[in-house]
């Protein structure tokens, strides 16, 4: 599956236990040596939710979720059940999903987002995380600058550009 963007592993565990430890996430999310994906997401069933979501990055580190992930997962249980809202328990806590008008358009209610440095989390202090000492590239000519982060589930680093055609996003990095 995947969804603007990242792809994903799903494995369904709701009816049988799929073991899985970090190596072997590693090794099916390597795009080398396995299938090869950004997150590898194992299916469990939930007493509270429509399922239970567990999410791990290909680095195999797992991480409490996933908007893009929950998109596509929330489609999949929706085409499954017919149902047009459903909620999706992840390490986050419960994520109420919503069919949109469009057959394809599923909408997350991710939570309240985390801004302080701790919950993100950073490894310094900042008193402001709209905005933080952070340069892409060399010192006296960074490529991108002063980003924000917020932690949404899984941290992110946004940095704001005029013009995002001016960037070679495939060599600053994904």
């Amino acid at each position: 599956m995947n969804g603007l963007g990242n792809d994903f592993v799903v494995l369904d565990a709701r009816m049988r236990a799929i073991p899985l430890d970090r190596d072997a996430v590693r090794r099916i999310s390597s795009r080398g040596e396995g299938i090869g994906c950004d997150q590898l997401i194992r299916l469990e069933p939930s007493p509270d939710a429509d399922a239970f979501m567990r999410i791990w990055n290909s680095d195999g580190g797992e991480v409490d979720a996933c908007g893009n992930a929950t998109r596509c997962i929330a489609w999949g249980l929706m085409e499954e059940s017919g149902q047009t809202e459903l909620s999706i328990a992840t390490n986050a806590g419960i994520l109420v999903c919503t069919r949109g008008g469009a057959q394809m358009s599923i909408a997350v209610d991710m939570g309240v987002p985390r801004l302080s440095w701790e919950e993100i989390p950073l490894a310094e202090p900042f008193a402001d995380t709209r905005m933080i000492e952070l340069h892409v590239g060399p010192a006296d000519a960074p490529l991108l600058h002063s980003p924000s982060v917020v932690n949404v589930g899984n941290p992110h680093c946004i940095f704001w550009v005029e013009d995002v055609e001016a960037h070679d996003l495939a060599r600053i990095g994904p």
